[in-house]
This record gives structure tokens, C-alpha cells and sequence, in this order.
């Protein structure tokens, strides 16, 4: 049993997560700006903020996923031994 892709899923979508994550950050960061560039509505805003969860959520996701795939590969490993 290969679980090298869900491996690799997992921890491309952890990477996608943390910048999805940063960049969220970054712009909730920047709203709070008072510089004339940053022109933020209350809509971009809370814009962010879901943007945030939503990004939490999936890198957690992909944890489950890493996580899941280095169980079974123990379990693997286990058997074989």
C-alpha cells in the first residue's frame, strides 16, 4: 500500500494553508493601517475574517490527513515487522 500521495496532499495543503493564513493575517494587519493606500471597507474586512477561518480549517484538515497517513503507515510497518 503506497500512502506517499495522501502524505503529499496533506502537506501540500498544509503549506497552501499557512499562506493562505499569512496572507489573510496580512490583510486584516493592513486594515488597520492608517496610511491613504488603505482604502479597507468593513466588507474586506470581514472579507478576511472568513478568509482566515476558512484557511484555518483546511490546514487542520490537512493535519487530519498527515496525521491519518503516518497512522497507517505505522500500522504497515507494524504488520510487516
Amino acid at each position: 500500500m503506497n500512502v506517499s500521495p495522501a502524505l503529499q496532499a496533506g502537506l501540500s495543503g498544509i503549506s497552501r494553508g499557512f499562506e493562505g493564513l499569512q496572507e489573510a493575517s496580512s490583510n486584516i494587519a493592513k486594515a488597520g493601517a492608517s496610511t491613504p493606500e488603505s482604502n479597507n471597507t468593513a466588507a474586506d474586512l470581514t472579507q478576511s475574517f472568513v478568509d482566515l477561518q476558512d484557511q484555518s480549517q483546511a490546514t487542520q484538515a490537512s493535519v487530519k490527513v498527515v496525521n491519518s497517513a503516518s497512522e497507517v503507515l505505522g500500522t504497515l510497518l507494524d504488520v510487516s515487522a
